[in-house]
């Protein structure tokens, strides 16, 4: 059974949901170095065309919860989020409502398996000592919007939510670019495409504010 994780503390600000201000787990906005603390508002902005429902969201590779804090704002009832990295959960603690949101701290993959990884990318699929799961393992009902960007296996997370999209027809929100590429071609020795990622009946929307980012609507 796919467990969540629990939080002793929750110390989101209201305040900081209106500013679109995000900490690190350290407590920190924007801190020096590559790695910001940035808002997802810009990134949401062109999404929202796209959205008729606001039930429940799937935040797929969450970090630090920027894109749950702008599905919360924008209305949407919960969020299930999962990110492999404990190092983002105190962000988390620090950023979401956890009143309306769920953490899975587990791999989110094609199938239920086991696997390793670095740090926040998958080396070694079907054998490991991590737990992973699909989104259709996570049985979540009333799905209309999932973002996924976990940094190489983005494909097989939508292979792997197959009956939640024929059921629930969610607006999908994925990455697909150098990060992606790099890591099929050394687990599976091919070239991905954004088509690969493409549910039958969906179609691509090119994003503007991510080039490497796409919108797949039913």
């Amino acid at each position: 059974m796919i467990t969540t994780y629990k939080f002793a503390e929750n110390n989101w600000s209201q305040q900081r949901y209106d500013d679109d201000i995000l900490f690190n787990s350290s407590g920190v906005h924007q801190p020096e170095g590559r790695h910001k603390t940035n808002s997802a508002k810009e990134q949401f902005q062109e999404i929202i065309p796209y959205l008729k429902e606001t039930r429940n969201a799937l935040d797929i590779g969450a970090r630090w919860g920027s894109f749950t804090v702008q599905l919360h704002k924008f209305g949407f009832n919960h969020v299930y989020m999962a990110e492999l990295r404990d190092i983002h959960f105190k962000g988390i603690s620090y950023n979401v409502d956890m009143s309306r949101a769920t953490l899975f701290p587990h791999p989110i993959m094609h199938k239920t398996s086991k696997v390793n990884a670095f740090q926040k990318t998958i080396t070694q699929l079907n054998s490991g000592n991590i737990d992973c799961y699909s989104i259709d393992d996570m049985n979540i009902d009333n799905v209309d919007f999932i973002k996924i960007d976990v940094d190489g296996p983005d494909r097989l997370v939508v292979q792997g939510a197959k009956n939640t999209i024929e059921r629930c027809k969610p607006i999908i929100y994925i990455e697909c670019g150098v990060e992606q590429m790099q890591w099929e071609r050394k687990m599976k020795n091919r070239d991905v495409k954004i088509e690969d990622s493409v549910p039958e009946g969906y179609k691509i929307i090119n994003c503007k504010v991510e080039s490497n980012n796409f919108i797949l609507i039913p």
